[in-house]
């Protein structure tokens, strides 16, 4: 394998793509630095995808937008190798009223989203530029572009859409996602709830005794912050968020809490799961028999249309599957591989939450990157990305792509079609 991307780099047509990357790097600073002054929170990412289209298309490629503004082109081969398909996320966790400055220091720049994954979409185009200007011919195809719902509760709807329609078409995915010399090959799984509690509601002295909504939301909450949890595989939980309540002086007729539950094991997610329902469901019955209901509704039926109990909602709004590859396996080990040729030092990350979780949950190798430079403060408005040197890491994300496709009359695919 390293015998086989040394020849690679060695390329007469290789080596002017890595040149090609250097050269070009301010101009993808000025991309970098135009897209993330677009608003894109997920789910309001089509001003910015019709953007990236049009970069695309001045890239020389032929893209097009789906259903959901996932933008991607495709790059033909000679047909003879597998198809990757290569891609950043549009949307970012900032909503669409956050200012979005941008301020240079040196190398330096700040901005909410700069890195996160506004790097990865530069990287994209940089990318495509090279390979067009360098006349670079893959074995096998690529397919090239920027999707939609990677970040917060967008629950990676932009490649769930895409792999609903083209699983049996794609044998390999990479996500180029933030900064740094990273490969994570593993998805970490998450289940997310918006559980609402409702009762009567009433007056705080006037109606005392009546069932309260937020005293069986704290309950449910007491009861989920006692649950234990495996260290291996890591497996967490959270309520991130609660609402509800209209005064000091009333007893709520609605309150709600987000939960966020993770694991890097599909069947420890699933256990824990069963547990959150559990709480959910005593924290209700808990709450309904610690209060005399039925006095208390007769007391107060003339004020309220209500049965004078707790009533619960358990609303899904998040799903990420988990799933996991080898560490040696073929995707890893030759994108791995391809870095260390360029005199990276590669880390891994056995698992996270990110765009490939899709394709590993389908069984198609895949695995999430980083595109070069330094970055910080990820997913707050005080975000850096330096972007010092930043072109080796668009070098060595160009070579692990032709290093798994394979360079027409140089170089055989690593990554394996699939049956399909």
């Amino acid at each position: 394998m390293k015998e086989a991307i040394q020849t690679l780099l060695t390329s007469d047509k290789m080596a002017h793509a890595f040149e090609y990357l250097k050269q070009d790097e301010a101009h993808t600073i000025d991309q970098q630095i135009e897209l993330v002054q677009i608003s894109s929170f997920s789910p309001f990412e089509e001003k910015r995808a019709i953007r990236f289209k049009e970069l695309l298309t001045e890239a020389g490629l032929d893209p097009v937008m789906d259903e959901v503004h996932n933008v991607y082109a495709h790059i033909h081969g000679t047909g003879n190798g597998p198809t990757l398909y290569v891609s950043a996320h549009l949307d970012t966790v900032f909503p669409p009223e956050t200012p979005l400055p941008v301020k240079r220091e040196g190398t330096k720049i700040y901005a909410p989203g700069i890195g996160d994954d506004t790097r990865g979409l530069a990287e994209i185009l940089t990318l495509a530029r090279a390979i067009k200007e360098s006349g670079l011919k893959p074995v096998g195809d690529i397919i090239i572009g920027g999707n939609v719902g990677e970040e917060g509760l967008g629950d990676l709807r932009g490649m769930r859409h895409f792999f609903s329609k083209n699983a049996d078409k794609v044998d390999g995915f990479i996500s180029v996602d933030g900064a740094g010399c990273l490969i994570c090959h593993g998805g970490t799984g998450s289940h997310r709830y918006e559980v609402t509690f409702r009762g009567p509601g009433g007056h705080s002295f006037g109606a005392f005794g009546l069932v309260n909504p937020i005293f069986a939301m704290g309950r449910a909450i007491s009861y989920i912050s006692e649950l234990r949890t495996p260290r291996e595989p890591k497996t967490t939980f959270s309520v991130g968020v609660v609402n509800g309540g209209t005064s000091i002086n009333a007893i709520a007729y609605e309150c709600s809490m987000l939960v966020d539950i993770r694991s890097n094991g599909l069947k420890e997610l699933e256990e824990l799961d069963a547990k959150l329902q559990e709480c959910i469901k005593r924290a209700v019955e808990d709450e309904n028999n610690r209060w005399e209901t039925e006095r208390s509704y007769e007391e107060s039926k003339d004020s309220f249309d209500h049965n004078g109990r707790i009533t619960v909602d358990v609303k899904q709004i998040g799903n990420r599957p988990a799933g996991s590859q080898p560490k040696d396996c073929e995707i890893v080990s030759a994108a791995a591989a391809a870095f260390e040729a360029c005199n990276e030092t590669v880390e891994y990350e056995s698992a996270g939450s990110t765009d490939a979780n899709i394709p590993i949950s389908l069984g198609i190798p895949a695995i999430c990157i980083g595109g070069g430079g330094k970055g910080g403060a990820c997913h707050s408005v005080d975000e850096w990305y330096d972007s010092k040197d930043a072109y080796k890491g668009s070098q060595r994300v160009l070579a692990a792509i032709f290093a798994l496709v394979g360079l027409d009359g140089v170089s055989e695919p690593l990554l394996s079609r699939r049956k399909k």
